[in-house]
């Protein structure tokens, strides 16, 4: 719990316990960093995932690849459900 040079000696001075409200705003303080941790970290991934994709797009401009040549299907246009298949 203590190393050998933290262990107090003589007399310590007590410490208040936190109340309720101190507590509810301590956890306040702590969600608010928390979100602009969050905002920060979306925006770095953002940028990575851009930085990526262009990394990406540059090298198959230059050995010339597509991205049938990377085994990457095709998106379909539509959106909706799968036609059907005839009988």
């Amino acid at each position: 719990m203590y190393r050998d040079d933290e262990i107090p000696t003589g007399w310590v001075k007590p410490v208040a316990k936190p109340t309720r409200d101190s507590l509810k705003a301590r956890v306040a303080e702590l969600r608010a960093e928390l979100a602009e941790a969050e905002a920060q970290l979306r925006e770095i991934e953002e940028g990575e995932r851009l930085e990526a994709l262009v990394k990406i797009r540059n090298l198959m401009r230059a050995f010339e690849l597509t991205p049938a040549d990377l085994g990457i299907e095709p998106t379909p246009k539509r959106r909706s459900r799968p036609r059907k298949a005839a009988p």
